[in-house]
């Protein structure tokens, strides 16, 4: 009895360590993104595709996730309230001082944060995601 259990709990203890050693091999990029005033007389945003929704309905789908999964990762470093889009997708709003994540397609391309206020802006085009990517919003 003592002997299976044992062997059990070694078997455990290597499956274990094994996934973890996984999951630290994926690559990870942190970007730093500097904040822009918002023009005022622009007209409609050339970053945003669909808007935050005001309602209830079920929004429509994107589009293809890729290949594989990529975690996106946000961290707001600013005294702001931002509203995340990735490929001028809305997918969320970033609290000051807090951080969050999505998951999405290897093949997205731009990332853009706006304040909730519209008077600064976030944008990064030519992102690619290989494991994983950190966003860092400063002002």
């Amino acid at each position: 009895m003592k002997k299976t259990f044992f062997i059990t709990l070694s078997c455990l203890f290597f499956a274990l360590m094994s996934l973890n050693a996984n999951a630290q091999s994926a690559p990870k990029k942190s970007i730093d993104l500097k904040s822009s005033k918002v023009e005022s007389t622009r007209g409609a945003n050339p970053n945003i595709i669909q808007a935050r929704g005001n309602t209830d309905e079920i929004a429509p789908a994107s589009r293809g996730s890729g290949q594989y999964t990529c975690w996106v990762y946000f961290h707001n470093y600013t005294s702001y309230t931002i509203d995340i889009y990735v490929d001028g997708y809305y997918e969320g709003t970033l609290a000051a001082y807090s951080d969050a994540y999505v998951a999405t397609g290897n093949g997205y391309t731009t990332v853009y944060g706006i304040s909730i206020g519209q008077t600064s802006e976030w944008v990064f085009n030519g992102a690619d995601c290989d494991g994983s990517s950190h966003y860092n919003f400063y002002d």
